[in-house]
C-alpha cells in the first residue's frame, strides 16, 4: 500500500486484518448514499467562478417579493382568513377524533 509523506510516495506493509478495518471504513452503511460533485457542481468551483460565469452571462439576481400569508373570503372579499389546521388525505388528526370515538364505542 502507497502513502504520501511530503508530497510523495511512500511505501508501507500492512497484515491483513489492518487492511480489511481501513478498506472497510469506507463501505456505507445500508440506505446510505454517497454522493460526490464534479465539475461544476463541486463547492470550490461555486466559490469563485460561479460569480465570474454570471457575469459573462448577464444573469440577473432573482428579486424576491414578500408573499402574504393572509387570504381574503372568497364570497365576501373582505376580512383575513387564517390557516388554524391543515388535515392531510387520511383524515383529520386523532385528537379531533377522539370525543367522538368514545361516544360511538357506547
Amino acid at each position: 500500500m502507497y502513502y504520501r509523506k511530503g508530497g510523495e510516495k511512500k511505501e508501507m506493509t500492512l497484515s491483513n486484518v489492518e487492511f480489511i478495518r481501513r478498506f472497510s471504513m469506507h463501505i456505507l452503511p445500508k440506505r446510505f448514499v454517497r454522493i460526490r460533485h464534479y465539475g461544476i457542481l463541486s463547492s470550490s468551483w461555486k466559490r469563485g467562478k460561479l460569480q465570474d460565469l454570471q457575469a459573462c452571462l448577464k444573469v440577473e439576481k432573482p428579486v424576491f417579493v414578500a408573499k402574504t400569508l393572509l387570504k381574503k373570503c372568497r364570497c365576501c372579499k373582505e376580512g383575513n382568513l387564517v390557516t388554524l389546521a391543515i388535515f392531510g388525505n387520511k383524515g383529520p388528526p386523532e385528537r379531533y377524533l377522539g370525543v367522538f370515538s368514545t361516544m360511538s364505542a357506547k
